[in-house]
């Protein structure tokens, strides 16, 4: 009940000055980037995911905003590490209810967040996190202009798909350790690939599952997409003897997920240019006039107001392995 009413007052009181001490805790590992971008630094966090931070250490945002890798990180669901922090606000994963219920005794204002939102529609759930963390931030303006910006490249991109009748088939590897350990899918699986063109074919599955290669045989994905939340690239399934028959791997349409301000794959504030690259890579000729590079560059500026450099751009496209190290 205090968490409700928490989130009440929180969002229903203009704050002159915000929070100053903000802790996220119970696996909201993307959130950080999320109040970051909105408040033009991590000088408020003061404590984040330990998986979170990996990704940033890896990503442009590290260079904009050095003081992150400063911000104390971890796993520790232990209540005592966390208040002796002295937070004044504290973001939680609603699913982890037991950490959720334990900061609502704390007295601090605890707002959960959910990653399952109209069967994990990768937008809205970013939309809702834009939309919360805006209001604690007093930045809802800009919270609202990058919400609009992300529904109508969405609509634009289902109008130029709207005439397309099979979509290829494509799968995403969550995690790659080696042959005998592959889990695929994840919670936006069907979202992403369905909203840019692609037939998932694993979109029974509608979470991370172990498979084997003979399951990925058997289906045969035209095209291959792997997250950041594996170091997994491209080249290690390109040069393995075993995939070789697999047609994604045949035709070389194996592709690592980009790495912007957090992994692309979970809700990241360039959800517009995921959208965009992902509906490239597997429509190239229907998008083909879309200049990712160019639109990426625009969107850190309108939205961000961060200039990126040519170095960076490539780094966002052609991220380092480690940012898949979870701990």
């Amino acid at each position: 009940m205090r968490i409700l009413l928490a989130l009440v007052i929180v969002l229903g009181v203009a704050w002159s000055d915000g929070f100053k001490r903000i802790a996220i805790v119970g696996g909201m590992w993307p959130l950080p980037s999320v109040v970051m971008l909105l408040d033009k630094s991590a000088s408020k966090l003061v404590y984040i995911p330990t998986a979170g931070r990996n990704a940033i250490k890896e990503s442009v945002l590290s260079e904009f905003y050095p003081e992150v890798l400063d911000v104390m990180a971890g796993s520790s669901e232990n209540i005592e590490e966390i208040l002796n922090l002295h937070p004044d606000l504290i973001f939680c994963h609603a699913s982890n209810m037991k950490l959720c219920n334990l900061m609502e005794h704390s007295k601090i204002p605890t707002i959960p967040l959910s990653v399952n939102i109209q069967d994990y529609n990768y937008r809205l759930v970013l939309d809702d996190w834009l939309t919360k963390v805006g209001k604690v931030l007093s930045k809802e303006l800009q919270a609202e202009k990058l919400i609009k910006h992300n529904k109508e490249i969405e609509a634009k991109i289902a109008h130029a798909l709207s005439e397309v009748r099979v979509f290829p088939k494509a799968m995403i590897i969550h995690q790659y350790n080696n042959d005998n350990s592959i889990v695929v899918d994840g919670l936006f699986a069907n979202y992403l690939l369905s909203h840019s063109g692609a037939e998932n074919v694993f979109a029974k599955i509608g979470a991370n599952r172990k498979v084997n290669l003979e399951e990925i045989y058997r289906l045969d994905p035209e095209i291959i997409f792997i997250t950041n939340f594996t170091p997994a690239m491209p080249q290690d399934l390109l040069g393995s003897k075993l995939w070789q028959a697999i047609s994604a791997v045949k035709n070389k349409r194996v592709y690592k997920i980009p790495l912007g301000s957090y992994r692309w794959f979970a809700p990241a504030g360039e959800f517009a240019i995921f959208l965009q690259w992902l509906a490239q890579k597997i429509h190239p000729e229907i998008f083909k006039n879309i200049d990712i590079k160019e639109e990426l560059k625009m969107h850190f500026k309108e939205f961000y107001q961060l200039d990126l450099s040519a170095k960076q751009i490539e780094l966002i496209f052609h991220p380092s392995p480690k940012a898949g190290l979870l701990k």
